[in-house]
């Protein structure tokens, strides 16, 4: 059965307007299913199913199951006999154990753009796809990224305290620098930071990228001038963190990076905490060779209580909050629809994660 139709906007699909729950029909009707794809866990503050899933997903003969199941064996249990296991929070569940007990597991999908909670090593050699959904919040963290760089740059959080405080201190807005002619540099360019390159073409900014995955070609098309890393930390005024977290990427700015940067650089990370090592951040912004961050993600989440970072003025912080919009998640959900679809049809997903694994999948699988 093909799935539903697509409009021009890949993660809008023309299935109509159906109800938030399922009727008691619906779900008698989804106990005949001939597949099945479930939701193991999600957080429920920002990223609940829309209540759309079940509908979309029964026309391509899918039934649909949601749970947060917070334990290896409670995945398992609730799993087991799924189709497509699908994980909206970033718990690490879906590890070697529990995907080697999913015997009829087709595909996985991390419902989001980073998949380091995924064990993708384990899944690869089950012969499983391993998918994520890399559109669905580029221009809301783009915007998210823009809006702590510039809070950073006028102090703007830590004004704000110190006047609910009763604080009227003007010198917290000193030293602030003009954004027009100085220096943002990008830390990794895919489509977050080409976005944010695009947002920014008006300040009248030098933007330079470090990636070694993308080429000079492409960072010009932004308006972008490609550097190596270390570069970059030179030139740059600003820098905004885009590298998703590896093995290699861990702690890709630490001691060493940040003793080449300019004094009183502004870093935003709106990435994966890891990235930036965190006890060396916290030496650079009290030595004031960091003169702020803007961070939405920290090294653990959420952030300990006796976290250095709460006590410093020159740190604005938001709770891994820049992916969300009422928009992103209906495409977050939306497009993992699709995704569940292709995969039960046996068609390859343009989202999978591990290409090596095409050709030795466990299912059969075509390209589009």
């Amino acid at each position: 059965m093909p799935p539903p139709s697509c409009t021009a906007r890949s993660s809008r699909w023309t299935a109509g307007s159906p109800p938030s729950a399922a009727s008691d029909g619906r779900r008698a009707m989804a106990e005949t299913l001939p597949y099945k794809a479930v939701l193991v866990d999600y957080d429920e503050d920002l990223y609940s199913p829309r209540g759309f899933e079940a509908d979309l997903l029964a026309q391509a003969g899918i039934a649909w199951a949601v749970g947060q199941h917070r334990t290896p064996e409670a995945v398992v249990e609730a799993a087991r006999d799924a189709d497509v296991v699908l994980i909206q929070s970033v718990r690490p569940l879906l590890n070697r154990e529990v995907i080697g007990s999913l015997p009829k597991c087709r595909g996985l999908i991390r419902l989001g753009i980073g998949y380091d909670s995924v064990d993708v090593r384990a899944a690869t050699e089950y012969g499983i796809p391993v998918c994520n959904v890399p559109t669905y919040c580029v221009r809301d963290v783009a915007e998210h990224a823009l809006a702590l760089l510039m809070a950073s740059v006028r102090h703007l959080a830590c004004q704000d305290r110190w006047v609910r405080a009763g604080r009227w201190d003007r010198t917290g807005a000193s030293p602030t620098l003009r954004m027009q002619g100085r220096t943002l540099g990008f830390v990794a360019f895919g489509r977050i930071a080409r976005t944010l390159a695009d947002l920014v073409q008006g300040f009248g900014m030098t933007l330079l990228a470090a990636d070694p995955y993308v080429d000079a070609e492409t960072m010009a098309r932004h308006g972008v001038q490609k550097v190596d890393l270390d570069e970059l930390l030179r030139r740059s005024d600003f820098i905004s963190v885009h590298a998703p977290l590896t093995e290699k990427t861990r702690h890709l700015l630490s001691h060493r990076e940040f003793a080449l940067m300019k004094d009183g650089v502004v870093l935003v990370n709106t990435s994966r905490g890891p990235v930036v090592d965190e006890a060396a951040l916290v030496e650079a912004l009290r030595s004031g060779k960091v003169r702020g961050a803007g961070l939405d993600v920290m090294e653990q989440e959420p952030l300990p209580p006796d976290s250095p970072l709460r006590t410093l003025d020159n740190v604005t912080m938001t709770p891994h909050v820049g992916a969300y919009s009422d928009e992103s998640v209906e495409d977050l959900y939306r497009i993992g629809c699709r995704i569940v679809v292709d995969l039960v049809q046996g068609i390859w997903p343009e989202e999978v994660v591990n290409p090596e694994v095409e050709g030795r999948t466990r299912f059969p699988f075509r390209r589009r």
